[in-house]
């Protein structure tokens, strides 16, 4: 991820964010592994005096996934369960 020209690349390839995806992304990769709530990823990708609903990330995570899917049987992005999201590698 290239911060100063909202470039990223995945698997060698160049992938298209919006602006909210490529915020979240950013700070899951700045976070990898920590469960990261709603409220945390609406914190730092939305600005202060907008309201989103919580189910609202659901659909930018989703977004995000389809993005950065590196193979059929893995997906870096992992849900937990009421509590939100985390980034996680691949151990090869």
């Amino acid at each position: 991820m290239q911060i100063d020209t909202h470039h990223v690349r995945c698997n060698g390839r160049e992938i298209q964010l919006g602006p909210i995806e490529f915020k979240m992304l950013r700070h899951m990769l700045e976070n990898p592994g920590k469960v990261l709530s709603r409220e945390e990823l609406i914190g730092a990708a939305w600005p202060s005096n907008v309201y989103v609903g919580p189910r609202t990330v659901d659909v930018h995570i989703s977004r995000l996934r389809r993005s950065i899917k590196q193979s059929p049987h893995y997906d870096v992005i992992r849900t937990v369960r009421l509590g939100g999201y985390a980034l996680e590698y691949p151990t090869a």
